[in-house]
């Protein structure tokens, strides 16, 4: 009778206990299948892409596809330079995109220093401005652009895509930064700076700027990193021969057939083209999350 009722009163504690043990087996297997399965979908294209690249083009297209390439070669490297100048397609990207970076940087930690310390009249309309420009679909700019460039004689200039790239950065540059002055700056800063004889500008110069980097750091390559990867403004502005950004010079080899003649030479130029935009995240990813988790919250 004594066992009969301890196993009475050890049911309502184990049952509950085992379905919750079970309940969370359950779900992680769920989210780890998720996870592996978001994985592949996303990381298909890039094995296939790096594994084309050290295949002849006679075995990218067999059929059935071969997964797992039968050798590894290095000819699609070796033959890449003398199909394509993608040194020089390289440089036309770092130069656009690293200055395109660095000035919308400059000009947007300034406007939103102005946004988060003062307040005037119009201050409202202009964020309101400022967050519309992020709603117009950006191939709706592309005419209204295009005839500004060609009237001020920049296009097919690096001067006249940078102007574009720093345009269209400005206003992500200004919204997250003001948040990151708002959220991680407090005014106190300045006015210890003030009390021992800095102006406004001096105190931004000296105090704000160098506790915003993980800020300005995200600005910088969220910039960097859309101008690298940007074919459209590039193919628009910037499309005459050897001053082309990496991005046009593939998609202009592909045009040509040389995607379809030469495919491995031409994923072997996709997997070069993805190094240093790869160097680059991999060496500020801290600093990247960070700023834009800061900089998003107010």
């Amino acid at each position: 009778m004594s066992d009969l009722q301890s196993d009475n009163f050890l049911r309502p504690r184990n049952g509950p206990l085992a379905a919750a043990r079970l309940n969370n087996t359950v779900t992680r297997i769920t989210v780890i299948v998720i996870t592996a399965l978001t994985l592949m979908y996303i990381l298909m294209p890039v094995y296939w892409m790096l594994k084309s690249s050290f295949q002849s083009a006679n075995d990218i297209r067999a059929m059935p596809p071969q997964w797992l390439p039968k050798e590894l070669s290095l000819q699609a490297y070796r033959d890449l330079g003398e199909l394509i100048p993608i040194g020089r397609y390289i440089y036309n990207s770092i130069f656009v995109s690293l200055v395109a970076a660095v000035l919308s940087t400059a000009i947007g930690s300034s406007a939103a220093y102005v946004l988060s310390r003062f307040k005037f009249p119009g201050m409202s309309i202009i964020l309101v401005m400022i967050l519309m420009t992020q709603i117009i679909p950006p191939i709706t700019r592309a005419f209204p652009i295009y005839f500004t460039i060609q009237s001020a004689n920049l296009l097919n200039t690096y001067l006249g895509l940078i102007v574009a790239y720093v345009g269209f950065s400005l206003p992500f540059s200004v919204l997250l930064l003001r948040g990151y002055f708002q959220n991680n700056c407090p005014p106190d800063l300045e006015e210890a700076a003030m009390v021992d004889g800095c102006s406004h500008f001096g105190a931004f110069l000296r105090v704000i700027l160098p506790v915003s980097m993980p800020g300005l750091a995200a600005v910088t390559i969220f910039t960097f990193l859309n101008a690298w990867n940007d074919f459209l403004w590039a193919s628009l502005l910037l499309n005459q021969g050897a001053m082309k950004t990496i991005q046009v010079g593939i998609g202009d080899f592909a045009g040509e057939g040389g995607g379809v003649q030469y495919i491995n030479i031409f994923m072997a130029a996709c997997v070069v083209a993805t190094i240093p935009a790869l160097i680059m995240f991999l060496f500020v990813q801290r600093w990247l999350v960070s700023g834009l988790t800061s900089g998003s919250v107010k």
